[in-house]
């Protein structure tokens, strides 16, 4: 419910402990659930602003950030009783790459947003980065397959959904109904298809989970045989049936997984020039606005210079010629 969200924008993996109490005292008074004894569903999204900072702060690489990370839940653990925590893979901030083209205020907004992503310097910061979100991704996973929150009344789920997800396309170029203005955020429509993409893999088995999600998703139901969301118990025995959706969700990864490699090393090669060439047209504009900016200032000195001399002209009586104002024109 609404009402229990603690999310806030631009929050890092620093505030996720104070968001987990907060969460908790939020349940503790509400008179909505039953805090005993209601199954609730707790969902972390953390760590792409994270991302966004890593290059110029060593606070948020990834074993910091999963530190953080453990000691939320680690918190919900300790305070409430049954609960399914879903824990989200980081987004990939590296797609920002794909807006390269899309406008000077895109560019603007990306440089103050997640300037470590969308415009590395060097080949070796661009590479950097992609190190630091598959860091992420695996310190994610690895903290969950340690077993660590297996409990049977309390479970964290990986939902790996934005893997290797990439912003939509129409006629070859980013689709940006699915963002908000700042070129960063979801829109209202990108939000709806993130939450069918994270209800999708919700009802999928753990290992059997599709990596991406795309325009005209269809939603998923739970079946007649497995009327239930998908813990890393509950998944044991479906991974070895062999049903067609499965299949092709392993399928399709596959090749995700051999895309992606494949774009990384591009990204890695390319970033650097585009994000060059970005910052030297963002610099002319700024250059550009200087010039015009003291050109108008230089201006009203001026008329403010000429005004003043023509005030002296008028009411100066001791120079001979100049027109004379004491109340009354005269000669």
């Amino acid at each position: 419910m609404s009402r229990f969200s603690v999310a806030n924008p631009g929050d890092t993996s620093a505030d996720i402990v104070g968001q987990a109490e907060l969460i908790v005292q939020r349940m503790k008074i509400s008179d909505k659930i039953d805090f005993n004894n209601d199954w609730k569903v707790i969902t972390i999204f953390i760590g792409g602003n994270d991302l966004c900072r890593v290059c110029t702060n060593l606070e948020y690489e990834p074993e910091n950030y999963i530190s953080k990370v453990k000691d939320a839940i680690d918190y919900i653990h300790a305070n409430v009783p049954r609960v399914f925590i879903n824990l989200l893979e980081p987004v990939n901030v590296t797609m920002l790459y794909n807006f390269k083209f899309t406008g000077l205020m895109c560019g603007i907004a990306h440089i103050v947003a997640c300037n470590c992503a969308a415009n590395p310097w060097t080949k070796a910061a661009a590479q950097r980065m992609v190190e630091r979100v598959e860091g992420y991704v695996h310190e994610v996973n690895a903290l969950v397959d340690s077993g660590r929150y297996e409990k049977d009344d309390f479970t964290v789920v990986v939902q790996p959904f934005f893997r290797y997800t990439l912003p939509p396309h129409t006629n070859n170029e980013v689709d940006m109904s699915y963002f908000a203005p700042d070129c960063f955020h979801f829109s209202l429509k990108g939000q709806t298809d993130a939450a069918l993409a994270l209800w999708n893999n919700m009802v999928e088995p753990v290992g059997k989970k599709r990596l991406n999600w795309y325009e005209g998703e269809k939603l998923e139901c739970p079946t007649k045989s497995r009327p239930y969301l998908y813990t890393k118990k509950n998944s044991v025995a479906s991974f070895y049936e062999n049903d067609d959706f499965s299949a092709k969700n392993l399928a399709e990864n596959r090749l995700l997984a051999k895309s992606a490699g494949s774009n990384d090393q591009k990204k890695a090669v390319t970033s650097s020039g585009g994000g060059v060439l970005l910052m030297v047209a963002l610099a002319s504009v700024a250059v550009l606005a200087l010039v015009i900016l003291g050109s108008v200032l230089y201006k009203r000195h001026q008329n403010k210079v000429n005004c003043s001399s023509r005030q002296r002209l008028l009411l100066n009586p001791d120079r001979s010629g100049d027109v004379r104002y004491n109340g009354n024109f005269q000669h």
